[in-house]
């Protein structure tokens, strides 16, 4: 039930060795009782702990495990980065745990006997699951608990120790009740044990400890439906913190907290719970225990079978670089925002210059039924005529074989050339969508560009294609009266499959003399629309290159904060300092500063504020309108605010609205809220960006500067 993950928060540098070594051993020690909750918190790992100090056999057993897997995790050449994230270690204090607190006990031996078993047996399972992008869970440790407990059978516990409370604590605190369920988890009883695991999980995520008692739910209704009148027992203890597990995991950690995914959370609460039913009398006949193998089945077998879905939303899969469910909830809804639900980048206008929607979603020609989803663009003139002269030839016409672009990243998937041009008015009705090209973009998504000019087409099946490449020439073939480029994004390869909804990204629209550019937006019909005009000087100045420094300074209180661009194993950009880290997406057509991560006195939280995404436009006035989430400005009380947000997610957000003015080495950004104001004056000649963020009267002002060689010097 172990959580992997190679993302560490940042913290501040103290000393050159010691904090260091310090963090290392707090990390390697209470890591394996956090991730027993499915956190890699520290906190929460000492929370755990203190529940099982509440038997003194079962802290020291579990404290043994820990030295061992750590040992035998380092000895067989595992890493020490994977002995600080405690996976292999967790395995092996849970099978502790099941060997001392059983029926029967276990010496000393089988416990340390156990925790080594433990650790192979979780590298093994990683490995195998690791094909298949699956987690190991609680596999690894209930093998190990099993080939333990069997061999107790042979070899009897020699000390005689029982599995006493501590006694200062009085007796009447561990009699049965619904806090056994979270004390379950870790195989002991008593309501101290219960509160402190729920504070452990409190502690980590509120959106986790909502789950798990919406999976206890689960429990009570299987409960009710399988086993009516038929009192709580030790059958009903065991499904229900299987119940729990399964929807922490299933509801917060590969999955995003969303109304979905509570809804998940209980399901599969309820199903854990009807396996553990089942399981319970293959259970006694083996005379085996069942520990948390139904949460295992039962979280494997929803994730695989949800990867079926033609669309991986409500509820989609979290990243597993999330430190919680609240952080998987943040980083999904600020992409979101960007870049909306259904690529990373939306797609692209497929073209140059400004074009007309003359046919849009459920238009009222061809756009109907499963083909609705779709778009037909002409270029109108200011007299609103599509044609030039007497517009009798598909030449006259203003559209005719300018080029056409692909709209995202991909590969030809098909190509159809050699259909002849209609003379205006004339229709092909038996080679409907004409001269055709075809791109995948991943499973089930693929655009459709139809009706090209004949021989024009310059690509061929399999080529590799970018955003923006030229595809073909706007022709007038297939089913078209006029010279026109049809758009779609289908679920299959096949012309003529279901198209789906899809979203253009960094459009730019005009309304007398407003210029808006929108980042998501379906065109109505009638929007004449462009695509952004990269302006190559603002692109330069916001690059943010791979190694370059950046100093963050507050005037006012002399604060400074020194951050460098690095790029990841996933090849994300990220800003990052001592303190935190901006994580950018910085594309042809914007920067976007995708998400905030770090302490809250960071200075660089004030940059996303301040600069949540800048359009690389080359016209001097625009608006735009971005969100960015309340905790920004406020720790506390809006974290309690997260487990509102998984009913509502836009309740936590602030809708900003931007506007820039362009002016001779400049831009200037101001943003408005409901609750601030900000400014961004971005020097384009290479000097320090001027930030301020203004609360009420309150003013903050922040220079964001790039560090040259000579100041880097100085530095070091």
């Amino acid at each position: 039930m172990a959580l992997s993950s190679t993302r560490v928060k940042t913290r501040a540098h103290v000393g050159p060795t010691v904090r260091p070594t310090v963090r290392a051993l707090l990390e390697g020690g209470l890591r394996p009782f956090s991730q027993i909750v499915l956190s890699r918190n520290l906190v929460t790992g000492g929370f755990v702990l203190a529940a099982l100090c509440t038997f003194p056999r079962a802290a020291g057993a579990a404290l043994v495990a820990v030295a061992v897997a750590q040992g035998c995790t380092l000895g067989l050449g595992f890493g020490r980065n994977a002995a600080r994230d405690g996976v292999y270690a967790s395995a092996a204090v849970l099978t502790a745990l099941a060997a001392v607190t059983g029926p029967d006990g276990s010496s000393w031996a089988l416990v340390i006997a156990g925790a080594a078993l433990a650790v192979l047996f979780a590298a093994a399972f990683s490995h195998l699951l690791a094909k298949h992008a699956l987690p190991a869970l609680s596999l690894p440790f209930v093998a190990a608990a099993w080939v333990v407990q069997l061999t107790a059978r042979l070899a009897p516990h020699a000390d005689g120790a029982t599995m006493d409370h501590l006694a200062v604590i009085p007796v009447e605190w561990f009699g049965t009740g619904w806090l056994d369920v979270p004390a379950a988890v870790l195989y002991v009883h008593g309501t101290i044990a219960g509160l402190l695991v729920l504070a452990a999980i409190a502690w980590h995520s509120r959106i986790a400890l909502l789950l798990a008692v919406v999976g206890v739910m689960g429990t009570v209704l299987a409960h009710a439906g399988l086993r009516s009148g038929v009192d709580i027992g030790p059958t009903d203890l065991t499904a229900a913190f299987n119940a729990l597990l399964t929807a922490m995991a299933l509801g917060g950690v590969f999955f995003v907290p969303h109304p979905a995914s509570v809804l998940l959370a209980f399901v599969s609460g309820a199903l854990a719970s009807v396996v553990t039913y089942a399981l319970f009398p293959l259970s006694g006949v083996l005379s085996l225990p069942l520990l948390s193998l139904p949460f295992a089945l039962t979280a494997l077998l929803v994730m695989t079978a949800l990867r079926m879905r033609e669309r991986d939303r409500n509820p989609s899969t979290a990243l597993l670089t999330a430190t919680s469910p609240e952080d998987a909830l943040e980083r999904y809804l600020m992409r979101v925002r960007r870049f909306g639900e259904f690529a990373w980048l939306p797609f692209r206008l497929p073209f140059r210059g400004t074009w007309t929607v003359t046919q849009g979603h459920n238009g009222a020609h061809t756009h109907k039924g499963p083909w609705r989803h779709a778009f037909d663009f002409e270029i109108l003139g200011a007299d609103g005529n599509a044609w030039e002269g007497e517009g009798r030839e598909p030449r006259d016409f203003r559209c005719y074989n300018l080029p056409v672009l692909a709209a995202g990243t991909g590969t030809v998937e098909s190509v159809r050339d050699g259909v002849p041009d209609n003379a205006i008015g004339g229709m092909n009705a038996r080679e409907n969508w004409g001269n055709t090209v075809v791109i995948a973009h991943g499973s089930d998504l693929y655009s459709v560009y139809s009706h090209l000019k004949p021989g024009s087409i310059a690509v061929k099946a399999g080529d590799p294609i970018r955003a923006g490449a030229e595809l073909g020439r706007c022709g007038n073939s297939g089913r078209s009266l006029v010279p026109h480029l049809h758009f779609h994004v289908q679920r299959g390869p096949s012309l003529g499959s279901e198209t789906l909804a899809a979203d253009f990204g960094d459009v730019v629209s005009r309304a007398d003399r407003t210029v808006t550019i929108s980042h998501r937006v379906i065109p109505a019909e009638g929007a004449r629309v462009r695509p952004i005009m990269r302006d190559e000087a603002l692109a330069g100045a916001l690059a943010f290159a791979p190694g370059s420094q950046w100093v963050l300074t507050d005037p006012a209180s002399s604060a400074t904060e020194v951050a460098r661009v690095e790029v990841d194993l996933w090849g994300r950009r990220a800003l990052r300092s001592a303190r935190g880290a901006l994580y950018l997406e910085s594309y042809e057509n914007a920067l976007v500063v995708v998400a905030f991560d770090g302490a809250h006195d960071s200075l660089l939280r004030y940059v996303l504020l301040a600069m949540a995404r800048v359009p690389f436009d080359q016209e001097g006035t625009m608006q735009w309108t971005d969100r960015v989430p309340r905790r920004l400005l406020f720790a506390w009380p809006w974290a309690f605010l997260d487990l509102l947000t998984v009913v509502a997610p836009g309740f936590n957000d602030w809708e900003v609205h931007y506007a820039s003015r362009r002016s001779e080495g400049a831009l200037a950004i101001e943003g408005r809220s409901d609750s601030f104001r900000t400014a961004a004056q971005l020097s384009l000649a290479g000097n320090a960006h001027r930030l301020s963020i203004t609360r009420g009267s309150v003013e903050r002002v922040i220079m964001l500067a790039p560090q040259d060689n000579d100041q880097r010097s100085e530095v070091s």
